[in-house]
């Protein structure tokens, strides 16, 4: 029995993981693909669960231990394999997840076994044969760990990392979402309840300066077939679809195909993708059918309102091309969600020309980032030296993790505390966000304040 294991928010202080909830998708793959070697499974919601994960354990006994996870759920991911093996020391452990594929360093632990840095995931039927969990086919013998794909597992004393290859998402089978409905009404996006995730294609087509998305995958972009796709919508038990992709509306052809196929099965659902403003400002025939099929929220990385910072992302767009984009997709009843990093090198001026900006173009749902170089890329190397903790925990894209240029940490919190609250007002004018209380939103940024401004740099 093989316990897949999706663990609980980072406690870091803050809850607004409460508006952004979604299905373990990666795990519903992974239970799906072994069901095809007859491997009992189940996925642990640890966020919903009400039993705790030793409960959980003790009941079913598991053989192998198989964590995921972002960055912020480092420390939570290491501490179930620790506990795995405190409970059972002969428990195979397994990690993966997008942060140990591009940080595999971070989980050198004497209580993992294997970390499955692949977006492969027969890569983990073949670790769990080596390790002789399932049969080999056929009578041949179990695999070599040299020869699996992407793993790193422990090796005379040190890791040994194999060479990772990209991986045909085509070779995806359907997620097993025979739990979905146990936890369904906890997954939302905003105001979007329930809501199920779809992956389309996997890494990313750009090369913004400042995402991960482009590593993942070898750094190769692949997209699924669109017959899989609809073969799999017309499976999902919700009727609110979250495309995953790091960039949804990118192949117009395959982007009509696809709204031939949802009009040709019937299929109606509603829609939230990822778009960039550079593609949506040009297409606007295209925006309008996507509306029609059922698109009701793109979130649009606008980042800034000013081309100097654009072009410092290396975004190729412009503030003309944004406000192009804001007004299309406003005519055509999309919700933009607009999404902004707030930078390191902001002044005051720079925090009130962002809130003019969303003012003015009625911006009601938006999502502002502070600036945080993802460990695993190139823009980590270059900030390394200027990072202010190694807390995994604060790379949340709430916490400051790069020295502020122009402000003081004090300051340049007080500058985003005030436009976090300006636009939390926005938007509940609008009538949006009831699931959230202003009074708890204000006092997870007065925490953040009167605590993290004033804290040492916690850099080992």
């Amino acid at each position: 029995m093989i316990l897949l294991v999706k663990p609980e928010a980072a406690d870091n202080g803050f809850s607004l993981d409460m508006a952004l909830k979604t299905e373990p998708l990666e795990l519903e793959y992974i239970k799906a693909m072994l069901k095809e070697y007859n491997v009992e499974s189940m996925i642990y919601e640890a966020s919903f669960d009400r039993r705790s994960f030793d409960e959980i354990f003790n009941e079913y006994t598991p053989d192998a231990v198989a964590v995921t996870g972002y960055i912020t759920q480092e420390k939570l991911m290491l501490s179930y394999a620790r506990r795995a093996k405190a409970l059972r020391p002969g428990c195979v452990t397994i990690i993966g997840g997008s942060h140990a594929q591009l940080n595999p360093e971070r989980f050198f632990d004497p209580a993992v076994s294997c970390i499955c840095r692949s977006d492969n995931i027969y890569a983990v039927a073949e670790a769990l044969k080596a390790e002789g969990l399932i049969p080999p086919e056929n009578g041949f013998c179990p695999p070599e760990l040299s020869v699996i794909d992407g793993l790193c597992y422990p090796e005379n004393g040190g890791w040994h990392k194999n060479p990772m290859k990209p991986f045909d998402l085509n070779k995806l089978p359907i997620p097993d979402r025979s739990a979905f409905s146990t936890y369904q009404d906890h997954y939302r996006y905003l105001d979007v309840s329930p809501v199920a995730l779809l992956k389309t294609s996997s890494s990313c087509p750009y090369h913004c300066a400042f995402c991960y998305g482009r590593e993942l995958n070898c750094g190769t972009y692949c997209q699924r077939d669109l017959e899989k796709i609809i073969e799999e919508l017309e499976t999902i038990p919700c009727g609110n679809i979250q495309i995953a992709d790091d960039d949804f509306l990118f192949d117009v052809p395959r982007l009509k195909e696809f709204m031939r196929l949802l009009r040709e099965r019937n299929i109606k659902k509603t829609f939230i993708c990822y778009g960039r403003s550079d593609f949506i400002a040009v297409h606007e025939d295209l925006i309008r059918e996507l509306a029609e099929a059922g698109f009701r929220y793109i979130m649009v990385g606008l980042e800034a309102v000013s081309d100097s910072f654009l072009d410092s992302y290396q975004k190729h767009s412009s503030q003309s091309l944004n406000i192009k984009t804001i007004r299309m997709l406003q005519k055509y009843s999309i919700h933009l969600v607009g999404l902004f990093i707030i930078d390191s090198r902001f002044k005051k001026k720079d925090f009130r020309n962002m809130r003019r900006f969303i003012h003015a173009h009625r911006i009601t749902y938006t999502g502002v980032s502070i600036f945080t170089p993802i460990p695993g890329t190139a823009l980590f190397n270059e900030y390394r030296d200027r990072l202010t903790t190694d807390n995994c925990e604060k790379w949340d894209f709430m916490h400051l993790v790069v020295k502020p240029e122009c402000m003081s940490r004090f300051h340049f919190y007080f500058e985003y505390y005030l436009l976090v609250m300006d636009l939390f007002r926005i938007a509940q004018k609008a009538g949006i966000y009831s699931f959230l209380r202003l009074e708890d939103y204000k006092n997870i940024f007065l925490k953040l304040l009167f605590t993290d401004s004033f804290k040492p740099r916690t850099r080992r």
